[in-house]
Parts: C-alpha cells; structure tokens; sequence
C-alpha cells in the first residue's frame, strides 16, 4: 500500500504494488496536503516544465468536461481524474494511464488526427474507417516515463504523435500531462496493429509508408520544424506468427530467455506464478477478443503483490520496517493480439454456439532479481495461455523507497531472504 501522505516526484517514476497505485516518482521530500482538497491528496511538488515530445499531433476528440490552458488544447484529449481512476489513496491507478492512452489512440486514428498527419506529411489522403480499420491492436510499449502522480480531480491532457509506420503497425509517443502546468505525468511509446471487425490484420498502403520513410529528415507536419519520427520503425519480427504462438518465438526477445523456463538468467533470481481465471469482467476487450494491455498490467501487479506476500506483507513492510515498494520503470511489453480467451471449452450443452462455456485460466509467472543493492526488484514477467503459449511479457522493475521521505532505500531483509528461499526451493 503506499502511504497517504507523500506525493512523490523527480527521477524514475513509480506505481505502487501493494494497491496498484500508479505513477508515484522516487526521491523527493513529503509535500503538504492541498488547499481545500481531500485530506490525503497532497500538493505537486515543483519540477522544471519538461520539453514536449514532438511538435502538436493533428486534432483529437475532446471532453468539455476538462478545460484546457494550452495554447494547443485542441490537438490533446482532456481527461478527468474520476474515483473510478483511482485507489484508496485518490491516486490513478496505474494501469488507468495505458487506459488513458487508449482512449487518445482511439481519437487520434479514428478522429482525424492520423488522416490529418499523414496529409501534411507525405500528401496523402487517408481515411482509417474506409480502409477497414475496426480496432487497433497494442502488440508493444516501450520507454515508459512515470514523472509524477496525477490525483483525484486532476485534469489531464493526453497527447498523441505518430512517429513510425510499419506494414501492419503504426508507432506513437503518448504523453500524458497536467492541463494548468503543463508538466508531465507518463509517457509510453506505443505500437499498435490495427485490425478489422473480424480480427484480420489490416496492412497500412505502402505508398505511404515509402512516402513517410523518404521524410523521416525532413520538414514534417510543421513548417520549419524538422522531424525524426518514424526512422526506423518495423513490424516486431514476432507478430507475423503471433496468431497461435509466443511472443517470443519469433526473435524480438533479446531482453528476455525464450522461455520462461530456461534457467534463471542470473544468480539470486528466484520466480514466482499466479493463476488468473477469465471471467467476462477480467477481459476489456470482450471474450472474442482477449485481454487489452491494461487487463495484462493488472495481472501483473497481482503477481508482483503475491510475490511479496499479498496485502498484509506490504502492509507490515510499511508499517513496521517504513519501506514503500513502487513501479520505477517499465520496459519491453510485448502483447499477442487475440492473447486469451474467455472460454476454452464447451459444456454438455455441446456446440460451438451455446453459452455453456468453462471461464479459460491463464498464468502469469515472474522471475525476480534483486538489483542496485539490494534497493530494486526486477520482475520478468510473462502470460501464458492454456496452451503454454506466452502471449505477453514485461520487465518491470520496482524500486524500495522509505515510507514518509520518498527516498531510496535497502529492501528490508525479511524480504531479500524471503526471495533467496524462493530460489533454494
């Protein structure tokens, strides 16, 4: 659980795993409670203004629920911190950012914003509906940045930029920021495949691919603001025998064993397996369709906080030895499309078409290093189907911070030595 009072800034960013709490940044003194506000929603500590990521994406929906400063509202989406986004602490639980993300993608692609892009920067005329384009697909995230918790109340912007086109991907830079400072809360960069009504892959026009490649040094969207985006990017070698495999299979997996059952990539790792069942409320997507990124970040957060021993472990290492653990960065998901499904079987009532169906079961197993000293927990983690197939991974590392200062910190011995009896067996 993380502890009401601090609001956490600088560095590395962090979610807690006790109680799933997002974006809680390491390092910095305990900052006072707001004016007016919850007893435990606490001040935003000052940070210098971070540079945006990329000159203004093309226009999005917006909420007038969340007014804007910018001077560019109208290329960002507006979101609100509602309850529903947050823990027991107010703050936005953590998998809701990549929800955020979505919900921007969704307005950039089918929106206008990608038709908008596209037409200044290669000339072409590019409608995503028209083209078949049902659904987009996130298949990897890389280069999180978590700057700074976003609370109950807070108004936010989601940007979203195109940066490279693949043959059956597109990749972008999401920032989520505040609306009246402007400062950065997360980042992700993030590709997607998008896909028709049934599932089919959708392959992006190669004429626009080309014409996007032969820009990548040139003017982009912008007049005189010379662009970089896009140089680079290919399909990840695994999606083309995604369809029935591992994530894994397929080369795209230098920062990972090809198994999970390799042995342990170094001395003192040690792992550890949840078992989730997949009911129709686990599942976003549907069950036709699977699991979305945020379901997946979810599981992997159950098996983080079972690893450390469940909820009344966390609460004992606040309690009694004053160390918070939080998410200081995330790197290499990695997400089959179609990853799970909700039913793996028919009952007695026979055909493909009833309902009588038994909730398929999945499994997220972690291998665990001890890093920096002692003061950084690495999880490796990985979701398998029922068929053994690992159609998700992750490297998630957390970060041991002293409950009431934010500041790095040894794990706590119970902890370490609990993790070497894991390893010994």
């Amino acid at each position: 659980a993380r502890p009401a009072g601090p609001r956490l800034s600088a560095g590395a960013g962090a979610m807690s795993i006790a109680s799933g709490v997002a974006s809680v940044p390491v390092g910095v003194p305990r900052a006072t409670p707001r004016r007016g506000g919850p007893r435990n929603a606490t001040a935003k500590p000052h940070i210098p203004r971070r540079p945006r990521l990329d000159a203004p994406s093309a226009s999005a929906e917006t909420s007038p629920s969340a007014p804007s400063t910018a001077s560019d509202a109208g290329d960002d989406l507006p979101v609100r911190v509602y309850i529903e986004h947050t823990d027991a602490y107010q703050v936005v639980y953590h998998s809701n950012y990549f929800k955020f993300l979505w919900r921007a993608r969704e307005a950039y692609v089918f929106g206008g914003g990608l038709a908008s892009a596209l037409r200044h920067r290669v000339g072409a005329s590019f409608d995503p509906t028209d083209a078949g384009w049902d659904h987009l697909d996130v298949v990897a995230i890389d280069d999180c940045v978590f700057a700074r918790s976003a609370v109950l109340g807070d108004d936010l912007l989601v940007r979203t930029s195109l940066r490279g086109i693949g043959e059956t991907t597109l990749e972008m830079r999401q920032e989520v920021s505040f609306a009246d400072t402007g400062e950065l809360a997360f980042a992700a960069t993030v590709a997607v495949a998008p896909a028709s009504a049934t599932g089919a892959r959708a392959t992006i026009p190669s004429e626009i691919r080309h014409r996007w490649r032969a820009g990548d040094t040139q003017d982009g969207v912008f007049p005189g603001v010379v662009t970089h985006v896009g140089t680079g990017h290919e399909d990840p070698a695994w999606l083309a025998n995604a369809s029935g495999g591992s994530v894994e299979d397929a080369g795209d997996a230098e920062d990972a064993e090809a198994t999970f059952n390799a042995d342990p990539p170094s001395l003192g790792s040690s792992t550890t397996e949840t078992r989730v069942t997949l009911f129709e409320s686990e599942l976003s997507l549907g069950r036709a369709r699977g699991a979305s990124d945020a379901d997946v970040l979810r599981w992997f957060e159950r098996d983080r906080t079972e690893a450390i021993g469940g909820s009344g472990a966390l609460s004992a290492l606040k309690e009694n030895d004053g160390v918070v653990v939080v998410v200081s960065s995330m790197d290499g998901f990695r997400c089959r499309p179609g990853n799970v499904v909700g039913s793996a079987g028919i009952g007695g009532g026979g055909g493909g078409g009833g309902r009588n169906v038994r909730p398929a079961v999945a499994s997220v197993r972690s291998t665990i290093e001890m890093r920096r000293r002692n003061i950084q927990v690495a999880f490796i983690q990985r979701l398998f189907d029922e068929t053994g197939a690992c159609v998700a991974r992750a490297e998630v590392t957390c970060t041991c911070v002293s409950r009431d200062g934010g500041k790095p910190t040894r794990c706590p011995a119970a902890l370490a030595e609990k993790f070497g009896a894991m390893k010994r067996g």
